[in-house]
């Protein structure tokens, strides 16, 4: 049975930054990069059409995104919808920087314990205000340390339902994004708005609000000076419909995830305690294990003397052949026999298999060697 216990969101993270620092003089070395990834961003846009603007205080700029819920945003700077099949929320890490987590209910009335939406959205800076589309599909968010223009960009993942993942991630480039801070994309439920906040043409106590048709418009090339007219985001399409209404900010939500389970090790390794692998298939192709003992019933952790992880092989004979580890290399193999031999196996010897199958050993080292041979000869080729 499934431990639980109660998560304070805000206990786990300070409130997101909502701005970018001032990166130092110092640092050439990020604006040079900066400087060559707006060059390469800026070489296509796409002709949004914008229906209204707002300029806010950016102390609270959230909250004036009229369409979301009452009391959904929360001290520690996300956004809590009043149902959701799935939660997304900024939390910072170990390394001061904010990253963005995944969760959703369970059978037990538990969220499961949050895990990282995308590998792909991963960067050394941060990964801020996580916002889904209606249909479910694509997870829009801002980061300061992906492929971007400088400071604050905006960006889109998508969900892959074959393979069940989060992926896909693309900067949304001109004119969503500039030099400046662009936060916080999200569309409205009815279909008719698409909007996002950014300090481009700003003082420093605000942003604006921009309100744009929902539309998915294509990215052309353009020259300079039509990129820079797009930039402006300029109102060409007059519409007051959307509801510029300061929402009430609300509390942190207290959240019962689930307990985090550790992925099992399967690293080869001599510790205090060994360990019975949690799954005792082997990868296809040669590989070398270290078989301990073959016994007639399962031994005790105590017996492993430490080595693990150790795989169980039935053998036709009824009885359970135990083997440690998985070796690519000959080689590898015989020094890790070596560690298992002086742990207190003595008559361990070395075994190996062949997409899952027992192979002599003999014949696993000529495989290994002419492997080896033309590994060496198509490296001379080339």
């Amino acid at each position: 049975m499934k431990k639980a216990f109660l998560v304070l969101i805000a206990a786990l993270s300070a409130a997101v930054p909502l701005f970018s620092q001032d990166v130092p003089d110092s640092l050439t070395v990020v604006r040079e990069v900066e400087a060559a990834n707006r060059a390469a961003l800026t070489a296509f846009a796409a002709d949004v059409t914008v229906v209204d603007t707002r300029r806010v205080p950016r102390s609270d700029f959230q909250l004036w995104y009229g369409h979301l819920d009452d009391r959904g945003w929360a001290p520690d700077g996300n956004y809590y919808p009043a149902e959701v099949e799935k939660l997304f929320f900024a939390r910072q890490g170990a390394d001061g920087t904010f990253d963005i987590y995944c969760t959703q209910p369970t059978e037990s009335d538990l969220w499961s314990a949050p895990v990282p939406f995308c590998e792909e959205a991963a960067s050394p800076g941060n990964e801020i205000f996580p916002m889904l589309s209606p249909d479910g599909n694509r997870l829009y968010f801002s980061s300061d340390g992906l492929f971007g223009m400088g400071g604050y960009d905006l960006y889109e993942a998508t969900w892959n339902p074959q393979e069940k993942r989060w992926g896909n991630v693309r900067n949304m480039g001109v004119p969503y994004n500039s030099p400046a801070d662009d936060l916080l994309f999200c569309d409205t439920e009815d279909g008719r708005y698409s909007v996002f906040a950014s300090n481009r043409d700003c003082g420093k106590d605000s942003v604006v609000i921009y309100v744009l048709r929902q539309e998915n418009p294509v990215a052309v090339r353009v020259d300079a000076a039509r990129q820079k007219t797009l930039s402006r985001l300029a109102v060409t399409a007059p519409d007051k419909g959307y509801p510029f209404v300061r929402r009430n900010p609300g509390k942190t939500p207290v959240i019962p995830f689930e307990e985090m389970v550790e992925p099992f090790d399967y690293t080869f390794q001599i510790a205090e305690t060994g360990a019975f692998a949690e799954n005792n298939d082997l990868p296809s192709g040669l590989v070398y294990q270290i078989q301990l003992f073959v016994v007639s019933s399962k031994p005790s952790v105590n017996l492993l003397k430490g080595v693990r992880p150790v795989y169980a092989h039935p053998q036709r004979s009824g009885k359970t052949m135990y083997a440690a580890g998985v070796f690519r290399t000959y080689a590898e193999a015989e020094a890790a026999l070596a560690a298992v031999k002086k742990a207190g196996h003595r008559n361990a010897i070395l075994v190996a298999f062949e997409d899952g199958k027992n192979l002599p050993l003999s014949k696993a080292r000529q495989k290994e060697s002419s492997v080896k041979v033309i590994t060496e000869e198509v490296h001379i080729v080339k």
